[in-house]
């Protein structure tokens, strides 16, 4: 189904194709070229490409979509360079068991929400599970809900977990902002036990500048299940070029794994002005592992899930921070090797983005070290959230993780 024209509303229908391997070569539903438009409660299902495509449009709202059992993925925005889609809002969406398209063999497939060559995209209060399980090929593979070469993305409030990638293959992650991205924020998300990295950062060689991103009061527990040197945050650049991956701010997170580095750096890495703020870490054996890339971390909270815990090659915070510099601040070591004094359990099975709320186990007790650890945001130029992951209120002086707490005067 090809919908073109302007100002319309497409509602209450179900679009079901013969099958990704069965017949079927198309979208579900693609709409090329329009201007003001909304989508909504829609089930799409049993198509080779998207369910969803929205290419070269303007002000377009799909909001309660199920998009499941197709090939390439669930919600496509896309467009061209000459005529990017803008404007777009994909709101209360699901995209599930998305496997991966037969047809592609030189690239991925296996999506759930995918922004690419777009201006202006919002996606809240979605959720990607179990997509890209039979992507055809090793290489580069699918995310749970990402980004590419697009300015000004806004994921929020969603949740990415149980993605897959094909056996050997790349990614199978929760979520992504990759090459080409800029002024783009994720934050209030919940990404767990996915075969890849909980929240990738990457630029691949040949993408546009990757550039003024933020990852702020997100959740990582237990990703990268399968992925080789995957990790909860994952950074890679591609490019090999620094000045090419810059100006990040990935603060106020918590990052969980039993088995996987909270923080990986690939060997390809580099970037400039990549600060992490703020964050609690939670992990045991290499916690922060790679190389060292130009990155700056200040003001977290390190913890282990039994067992000694490594920064990069070294055997404790003060080590590292004596050695490299990281976790100081106006030359006094600010960042803490201490139980963060959360309330637990740190699993879950959370999969209504409405529900993020019930996430009380990242919460803090009585007498958690955070309560006198501050890092000044405004002073190192982060912007402040608008509040923090249950709704309460942030300031300038933040504490670490993903509640805030008031401040004893």
């Amino acid at each position: 189904m090809i919908l073109r024209g302007n100002f319309f509303q497409l509602k209450d229908i179900n679009v079901k194709g013969a099958g990704r391997k069965t017949g079927n070569t198309t979208n579900g539903i693609t709409l090329l070229g329009v201007d003001s438009a909304i989508v909504e409660n829609v089930r799409v299902e049993g198509f080779q490409k998207s369910g969803v495509e929205i290419n070269s449009c303007r002000n377009v709202s799909v909001k309660n979509v199920y998009a499941a059992n197709n090939g390439f993925c669930g919600i496509l925005i896309t467009g061209t360079g000459e005529e990017r889609s803008k404007n777009i809002l994909v709101t209360g969406c699901n995209a599930e068991n998305n496997p991966g398209d037969p047809t592609i063999l030189d690239n991925h497939s296996g999506n759930g929400i995918l922004a690419g060559l777009s201006d202006s995209v919002v996606i809240d209060h979605c959720t990607a599970t179990n997509n890209g399980w039979d992507m055809p090929r090793i290489g580069n593979g699918p995310v749970g809900i990402w980004a590419y070469e697009s300015d000004h993305v806004t994921i929020q409030y969603c949740i990415s977990y149980h993605n897959k990638t094909s056996k050997g293959a790349q990614d199978g992650g929760g979520f992504d902002l990759d090459g080409g991205v800029k002024n783009s924020i994720m934050q209030y998300c919940l990404s767990y036990e996915n075969e890849g990295a909980g929240y990738g950062l990457f630029q691949y060689a040949g993408a546009s500048s990757w550039q003024g991103n933020i990852v702020r009061y997100c959740v990582s527990i237990n990703d990268a299940t399968t992925t080789k040197a995957a990790g909860g945050i994952f950074i890679w650049n591609g490019s090999g070029d620094s000045t090419q991956f810059g100006n990040c701010n990935i603060y106020n997170n918590v990052i969980y794994s039993v088995h996987a580095p909270a923080v990986q750096f690939e060997a390809m890495s580099a970037n400039r002005n990549f600060l992490l703020g703020n964050n609690i870490f939670i992990g045991s054996d290499s916690i922060v592992h790679g190389p060292s890339s130009g990155e700056k971390f200040v003001n977290n909270i390190w913890w282990t899930t039994g067992g000694r815990i490594f920064f990069h090659q070294y055997s404790s915070i003060l080590e590292w921070s004596a050695a490299t510099g990281q976790e100081k601040l106006d030359g006094q070591v600010r960042g803490k090797q201490i139980d963060p004094k959360l309330k637990g359990p740190f699993l879950t099975n959370i999969a209504d983005p409405y529900q993020l709320n019930l996430l009380s186990g990242y919460s803090f007790v009585s007498g958690s070290p955070a309560e006198t650890s501050f890092l000044d945001l405004a002073a190192l130029k982060i912007p402040v959230a608008p509040h923090d992951f249950f709704g309460g209120t942030v300031s300038q002086q933040s504490n670490p993780g993903i509640q805030q707490l008031k401040r004893n005067q």
